[in-house]
C-alpha cells in the first residue's frame, strides 16, 4: 500500500478486501494441510504400533527385545494422548 492511503478510495478498499480474503484463504489452507499431516502421522504411528505388537507376540524375541518393543508401543500411546 502507498503512504497516501485514502479510506474512501473504492479501488484501494477493494484491493484491501481482496488481500484480506487471500490471507484468510491461505491461513485456512495451511490449517487444513496441517490437519491432514497430523492424520497421516497418527495413521502411520498406529500402523507401526500394530506391527510392533505383532512382533512382541512373536516367540523368537529375547526378553530385552520384547521389553524394548513393549516400551515403544507404550511410548506411542502416551504420545497420542499428549502425555509425553
Amino acid at each position: 500500500m502507498s503512504d497516501n492511503f485514502d479510506p474512501f478510495d473504492p479501488i484501494a478498499g477493494a484491493m484491501r478486501a481482496m488481500h484480506q480474503g487471500n490471507m484468510l484463504a491461505a491461513a485456512e489452507a495451511k490449517a487444513k494441510a496441517e490437519e491432514e499431516k497430523m492424520k497421516a502421522m497418527l495413521y502411520a504411528g498406529n500402523e507401526l504400533a500394530r506391527v510392533l505388537d505383532d512382533v512382541a507376540q512373536a516367540t523368537q524375541l529375547d526378553a530385552i527385545s520384547r521389553a524394548v518393543v513393549i516400551a515403544t508401543i507404550a511410548k506411542w500411546n502416551r504420545a497420542k494422548t499428549g502425555q509425553l
